[in-house]
């Protein structure tokens, strides 16, 4: 210990307890200019970082540590030889202690515990603004003075962190199953909805067997499910303006600059595994972001059962404030919206961001979705930047995928968001208010389609959800194998989303309305539909044709009615999308439009893909399968190796 605080002693003491306003300001000043002294600071640099915490709405000590005056160590040293207290680290086996309510005793600041031999600790991390105040406080405490230690907020939050992670491990890996089961994908599908579709299975191959018509019934629904879908698509197509129109608008707001003065909190989560080489560019990339760096906090979410990445993430944010690694223990399921789960607690922003570790997005993107969430109303829950594919011309997968990211995200979701229709999230660049996201039980962790069935989620508990324009840049994968993963994993997600909230179609009405439950059939229904469509339509035409040559018939008028039907579906369907393309795809990656003769080739790798993810959703519904990211040369997925378990305890925040 520190002795008696620097310039303080008794007769400060006895100079507070007269209360008066100059003598308390006189302590204050006398304990900043000890505390000046100790940090190696001078007034004129001080000066400065008070403008900017008044300007930031933030602490002096916030600012000192994110504009990198005093690194965190420096800071406690100096409060430390201030207050006359010790400065030391929070022993890793710390039990954190719970008040009268059963509450942990612990915030941001401060950390009450119970040290291994069985001392009761107080660790807290000083406000600079209040050091007359505070050592006040400290010398009425007597004795009691003993328990005090001086922490870095980074060292209460790892052992914050590392105390709360079995207990969060639990909450995350039951998330939804704990508190609102028939919300969680968790169960595939209910006893009922089971009894449903073995029936539908028998009654299909009953009318097979004995009904003629049978298949000319199915071929007919499946054209109307069609035609609604291409329907729906034109109905976009009608209220999509042209993209240099819906620039040429955006363009005044994008020369506004919003002041920093009184800008919350807020939280950035960027999930990675097993892309130790994206450290560097997304730590990046995250430092670019424009916020007050006093009011920004990022966590790097990472597996514990991956060292290579959780390390290069350290090396990565060496030295930048606010910036954490979190590792989740390995615990079923291995998902990323289990990970999230799992952080999602440590968060304090007073809203919060989803990244992924490819992921480039427009450093204005937080001021953006701030003045969006502060000019709309209260239910305005979340806001979905677009997502835009930066690899476009590296090959055919890359651009097909550009093109189609650029019609949901340009065209498809902000037609939604303008009727107010409920809108399946994609799974990046969602912008949340916290307490929003944390009352509604936060991401599924047993649906693979996380951010789709949570759109609907916030739908259903009468949320809204609306679109920004700065973007987000991504990868999209050039390899069959991993292309065809990922999107096995979103249409798995997809139905299992809609074999959730269709548990109680009759609720599902009520929270919903018929307008929204109507877009969520089209939407929802219309994504996994379209997967498989084009397989029974190709097949039909196929074996329509093959019997009508069999049977010595011209194949043009053998495929009958239905067949030209499905041939107009098709040329709709195409007609439409290559509309909606061109309209709302960028000058710069307009070239890659010529490679539309080749729609046909993608959608029916769709539709393999949607057969493959129906087969999935029966054996392995919950599994994962991560698509790598960065150098094709550093891929790891087809490369298994084995996996390193590391104790919870030693989560690091």
């Amino acid at each position: 210990m520190y002795g008696a605080a620097a310039g303080f002693g008794k007769p400060a003491g006895l100079i507070l307890e007269q209360g008066s306003d100059a003598a308390r300001a006189a302590v204050e000043q006398r304990l900043l200019d000890a505390f000046l002294r100790h940090a190696g600071l001078d007034l004129a640099r001080f000066r400065l970082i008070q403008a900017s915490a008044r300007h930031n709405g933030s602490s002096l000590d916030e600012e000192l540590v994110s504009q990198r005056v005093l690194t965190e160590e420096e800071l406690a040293s100096a409060f430390s030889r201030t207050l006359g207290l010790p400065y030391e680290a929070i022993e890793p086996g710390i039990t954190i202690l719970r008040n009268a309510r059963g509450e942990w005793q612990c915030g941001p600041r401060h950390l009450k515990g119970c040290g291994t031999g069985f001392e009761v600790l107080f660790h807290f991390n000083p406000m600079l603004g209040r050091l007359a105040e505070l050592a006040e406080a400290i010398e009425a405490l007597g004795p009691l003075r003993a328990a005090l230690r001086i922490a870095t907020r980074s060292d209460i939050a790892r052992a914050r962190a590392a105390f709360t992670a079995k207990e969060r491990s639990d909450r995350a890996r039951l998330s939804l199953a704990a508190d609102h089961h028939r919300l969680s994908a968790r169960e595939v599908m209910t006893p009922p909805q089971a009894a449903v579709l073995t029936l539908t299975v028998v009654l299909i191959f009953f009318a097979w067997a004995k009904l003629t018509w049978f298949w000319t019934g199915v071929h007919a629904l499946c054209s109307v499910c069609a035609m609604g879908l291409t329907s729906f698509r034109l109905a976009v197509l009608s209220e999509t303006p042209p993209l240099a129109e819906t620039e040429a608008r955006a363009a005044p707001q994008s020369h506004a600059r919003m002041t920093d003065e009184g800008l919350p909190v807020y939280s950035v989560l960027v999930a990675l595994h097993r892309e130790a080489a994206m450290a560097p560019s997304i730590v990046a990339a995250m430092a670019a972001l424009d916020w007050p760096r006093s009011k920004l906090e990022v966590f790097f979410v990472c597996e514990a059962s991956d060292p290579e990445t959780v390390h290069a993430v350290e090396r990565a944010i060496g030295g930048e404030p606010n910036f954490f690694v979190i590792a989740t223990p390995r615990t079923d399921p291995l998902t990323k919206p289990k990970a999230l789960n799992f952080t999602l607690p440590l968060a304090r922003g007073e809203f919060l961001v989803l990244y992924d570790a490819e992921d480039r997005p427009a450093p204005n993107q937080l001021r953006a979705a701030f003045s969006a969430f502060r000019e709309g109303s209260p239910d305005l829950a979340c806001l979905q930047a677009p997502l835009a594919v930066r690899n476009a011309g590296d090959g055919w997968f890359e651009a097909m995928f550009a093109i189609e990211y650029d019609v949901l995200f340009r065209a498809t979701l902000p037609w939604l968001a303008a009727c107010d229709l409920p809108i399946p999230l994609g799974g990046t660049s969602n912008h949340f208010r916290r307490d929003v996201l944390m009352s509604v039980g936060g991401w599924d962790s047993h649906n693979v389609a996380e951010d789709a069935d949570l759109g609907i989620r916030l739908a259903r508990m009468g949320y809204r959800t609306g679109v920004i324009a700065a973007p987000t840049s991504e990868t999209a994968t050039g390899c069959w194998r991993d292309w065809r993963n990922q999107r096995t994993r979103w249409i798995k997600g997809w139905m299992q989303t809609w074999f959730v909230h269709m548990r109680d179609p009759i609720r599902l009405l009520r929270e919903l309305g018929w307008r929204n439950v109507l877009a969520f059939q089209i939407v929802f229904g219309g994504m996994v539909a379209s997967s498989l469509l084009h397989v029974v339509f190709g097949l039909s035409l196929l074996n329509a044709g093959l019997a009508s040559l069999a049977g010595g018939d011209d194949p043009l008028i053998g495929l009958g009615a239905l067949a030209f039907l499905d041939v107009a579906n098709l040329a709709l369907a195409y007609a439409s999308f290559i509309a909606l393309a061109r309209r709302v795809t960028p000058v710069g990656r307009r070239r890659h439009l010529t490679r539309l003769w080749s729609l046909w080739a993608y959608w029916f790798l769709v539709s393999v893909a949607g057969v493959r993810a129906a087969l999935q959703l029966m054996r392995a519904p919950h599994r994962w399968e991560k698509t790598p990211h960065g150098p094709k040369a550093m891929r790891v997925s087809a490369q298994p190796r084995a996996l390193v378990v590391q104790s919870p305890s030693t989560t690091s925040a």
